[in-house]
Formats: structure tokens, C-alpha cells, sequence
């Protein structure tokens, strides 16, 4: 079955088209001059600004004159996650789908339901003009997934709605009050390699694939591996044993966003120590299993290195080792009250320069002191240690507040499916953080149809719950006063 025969049809067809046009972060102008195009064939001028944020407004139907004017906001691009054994290029192919049990999955991909299936949702509300509904703006932003950037270059002053509905969110059961904003850190530590080979040694590469990786906000809390993190842990246990150097860390992770599912290191030990390298490599193996039950593809390998460069100098591997096992990730506090993460870090990317091992983390929280005060013991750890580290980008939170608009769609939905829809604090961020600090008098919520394991290989969009959150957000907006 083809994804364009599901319901609602034109929903479908916008996605399945979305789908067919590469449009991960930073390489959006195809999918916005598609998106545009599709909106002036309907008869619509949508703004294109030079960051590909797409605005355009849609009058209220005849019935809805009096109705106050709503927007709806999504984004256009996507995280590109796969399969190791996968040879999709995320800047050509496009997004192969497939159904399985009343999913919509990729092949071995991200899907980019997140957040394609919110723009087809409104390119289809768009497209029909019996709708009945008062006045609508849409805002599709893009680089949302890259720090929220496009949002950031968005001309605020352009949104005229009293309400806005962001349609960014995961369950269709869950209302969105409120969210972590985010502060980006890079960091850098410095090295010298020894000027010439080291007698008796030799190259291993050590590599830890096949984890489940995930979005840094939704799955933090989840006993999911940072193979990042957990390779320099296990550096440290080697170093213990013996004395090993490092020689190279390959480019590592996706997004600052996303959990890092795979890294590799080359190092330099001595000849009569391989065997012992390599159990302990095997041993940690073996512990992870038992550990970390969700992590069931989990593999590392220790194997001879086919690097030519020469090891870094022994006293620079040790700090580069202890400084990014002891670097702090994960969740750091919890709400209890939302039961849900409230401030976390996630050691997103790590790359080798030239003579630098540098790497760059989210840090997440509610509250602006919070993030700040976990950022700074990131940025603290390296300059103390004579590396350099900073912050790059910061978003204020959303912080959760009595809503009317949440309270309006509570009780509408209860009408609907005799049962309630819990308004949350979630973990990931979603544009509304940042719109809404600029325009407080506005009121908005994130709603958004079931999906799971976004932003990794296994994402998926589920059918039944598309086509409710479609339906329910149609006989919705006409009620909204």
C-alpha cells in the first residue's frame, strides 16, 4: 500500500511529496520552494524570507467572521539518521517509506514525520477552501532541528493571532504548556603528537555501533547509549590497565539534539598489551548488555588500525580521556510534578582538528538560571584544564502557566473521546519557546499526532493517530473564541 491512499488523502499526499524532496538542515530550498509553489497554486502569496521561513495567512471562512485569528506553526526540515549499512544520501535520495502494523517507518532512515507531517497537515487545510474556521496564519520555519535558527530570523512583528497551535508534538493524548529552552557550548581541548612512532606499539581501533541514538530531549532519561560518552569511559578503564595514547577520535554524531549511536577512536599501545585491550573492550561489552536491556543491537569491536598518524603526546591523551568522561550528560534534575526531565545535557558531536579534539553539547532546561549554572560546569571544566569553551546560542524556556487556549482544547477534546488529554511540560523543544517569549500576550499549546524514536533510524508516524489529530484539529479551530 502506498502512503498516498491512506486518510486523510490530501494529508497523505502532501507528505508522501515532502518525503520525496531531500530537505535535512540547512539544505531546505527545495522543499521550500515546493511548499510555496504548492501555496500559490492554491491561490495563496506566501512571505519566503532569505532564512526559508515560509508566512502566509489564509481569510475566515464566511461562517467564521467573528472567530480570532489562529496560528498554525510547524517546521520543514528534518534530522538525517541511518542505518551504518544504509547508502541513503540525505542531500539526494529521497525518504523511502513503508507500512508496518499501522506505521508509517523509512527504510532503514529517519522518517521526517518530524515535523513533515505538520506541513502537510497545513498545506491540506490550505488547500480546502469549504473549511470552516476564522483567520489563520501558518508559519513554517526552517533549521529548527539545527538550534531553532530559522525561527530566530523570523520577523516576529509579521504574527497578528491571539492563538497560536504549534504542531510539533508526539502524543496525541498530551497538550504542551511548556518546554526547555536550550544553550548550544562548543569546546575544544588542545594537543601535540609525538614527532616520531613510538618503539614496540602498535594501532588499535576501538568502535562502539549499532545504538538506538534518539532526540536528546524526548529520550535523555531513557537508558539509551551515548556511544560517545561511553567510549570515553571505556578509555578510561583501559588506561587503567595500561598505558595507551590517544591517536584519533573520527567525526562522531549527528546533531547537538541527538544522541550520538556510534564512535570510533584510534589509539597506540604497546604490543604485549593488545590481548589485554581487547578484553577489556569485551568485558565492557558484555556489562552493557546486561545493563542497557533497550540496546539490543549494541556491538564493539577492537581491531588492528589502518591510521598513519602518529599518537598524541601521553599527558595530552590523559586529559582529552578524563576530561570528556568526567564531562557532565544526561539528566541532571527531574520534574516531578510533570514527571519529566527538567534540566539535561547531551554530548551531541565530537570531531579530531588538526590539533584539537573538539565537540559541541545542548544543555536544556525550563528555567534560564538552571541552564546557565549546567553550562557553565561544562564551559568551567575545559578552561580549567587550559582547553577552550563557550556559549554559542541560548533560548530562553516555556515556562508552563495556566492556559486558556490548553484549557478550551481539554475540554473540547473530552467532548470528544470521553476521556481527558493531560496538559505537559515536555523535554524537547519546540518553537512556541522562543515565539512566545517575543510576543507574551499571545496564548499557544503543541499538539501533534503518536510518533516514536524520532530522530533515529526506527522513527515512525503512526496512522490511526495522524488522521484523529487532522480531523480533531479541523472541527477544533471553528470553535476557538
Amino acid at each position: 500500500m502506498n502512503i498516498k491512499e491512506l486518510k486523510p488523502q490530501k494529508v497523505w499526499e502532501y507528505f508522501d511529496a515532502i518525503c520525496k524532496i531531500p530537505h535535512v538542515s540547512h539544505h531546505t530550498d527545495a522543499v521550500t520552494k515546493y511548499i510555496s509553489d504548492e501555496l500559490r497554486r492554491n491561490g495563496y502569496n506566501p512571505i519566503v524570507d532569505k532564512a526559508n521561513n515560509i508566512f502566509v495567512t489564509k481569510p475566515a471562512h464566511k461562517n467564521c467572521k467573528h472567530t480570532p485569528s489562529v496560528l498554525l506553526q510547524a517546521h520543514s526540515d528534518m534530522v538525517g539518521t541511518k542505518d551504518s549499512s544504509s547508502k541513503h544520501d540525505f542531500l539526494k535520495d529521497p525518504i523511502q517509506t513503508q507500512i508496518k502494523n499501522g506505521w508509517v517507518y523509512a527504510n532503514k532512515t529517519t522518517l521526517g514525520a518530524d515535523n513533515g507531517i505538520a506541513v502537510a497537515m497545513i498545506m491540506a487545510i490550505f488547500a480546502d477552501r469549504s473549511l470552516e474556521h476564522g483567520p489563520i496564519e501558518a508559519l513554517i520555519t526552517s533549521d529548527e532541528e539545527t538550534g531553532m535558527e530559522g525561527v530566530q530570523k523570523f520577523d516576529i512583528k509579521k504574527i497578528k493571532s491571539k492563538y497560536m497551535i504549534n504542531l510539533d508534538s508526539e502524543n496525541d493524548e498530551e497538550i504542551c504548556i511548556g518546554c526547555p529552552g536550550n544553550i548550544d557550548v562548543e569546546a575544544e581541548l588542545f594537543f601535540k603528537r609525538n614527532p616520531k612512532p613510538i618503539p614496540n606499539s602498535t594501532n588499535l581501533r576501538i568502535s562502539i555501533s549499532g545504538g538506538l541514538g534518539g532526540h536528546s530531549g524526548q529520550t535523555i532519561h531513557q537508558k539509551r547509549i551515548n556511544a560517545v560518552k561511553h567510549m570515553f569511559y571505556l578509555l578510561t578503564l583501559i588506561n587503567d590497565a595500561t598505558m595507551i595514547r590517544l591517536v584519533n577520535v573520527e567525526k562522531a554524531g549527528i546533531a547537538r539534539n541527538v544522541i550520538p549511536f556510534e564512535c570510533a577512536v584510534d589509539i597506540n599501545v604497546d604490543k604485549q598489551d593488545v590481548s589485554k585491550v581487547k578484553n577489556i573492550v569485551m568485558q565492557e561489552l558484555k556489562a552493557i548488555r546486561a545493563e542497557y536491556h533497550m540496546e539490543k543491537e549494541i556491538v564493539y569491536t577492537c581491531t588492528p588500525s589502518k591510521t598513519k598518524l602518529l599518537p598524541i603526546r601521553r599527558e595530552h591523551s590523559d586529559l582529552i580521556i578524563a576530561v570528556h568522561a568526567a564531562v557532565p550528560n544526561g539528566v541532571h534534575t527531574f520534574n516531578w510534578k510533570y514527571n519529566t526531565p527538567e534540566t539535561s545535557s547531551n554530548l551531541g558531536l565530537i570531531e579530531t582538528r588538526k590539533n584539537s579534539i573538539r565537540t559541541y553539547y545542548m544543555v536544556r532546561s525550563s528555567y534560564d538560571q538552571s541552564q546557565l549554572r549546567y553550562a557553565h560546569r561544562i564551559i568551567s571544566l575545559f578552561n580549567s584544564v587550559g582547553g577552550k569553551a563557550k556559549q554559542v546560542d541560548h533560548m530562553a524556556g516555556w515556562l508552563p502557566k495556566d492556559n486558556e487556549l490548553a484549557n478550551i482544547y481539554q475540554k473540547f477534546y473530552k467532548q470528544i473521546f470521553k476521556k481527558d488529554a493531560k496538559q505537559v511540560l515536555i523535554n524537547g523543544g519546540v518553537e512556541p519557546a522562543f515565539i512566545l517569549s517575543k510576543m507574551p500576550n499571545m496564548l499557544g499549546i503543541s499538539i501533534g499526532p503518536l510518533m516514536e524514536d524520532v530522530h533515529t533510524k526506527a522513527e515512525r508516524l503512526n496512522i490511526k493517530s495522524t488522521q484523529k489529530m487532522y480531523d480533531v484539529l479541523l472541527k477544533f479551530l471553528p470553535t476557538i473564541k
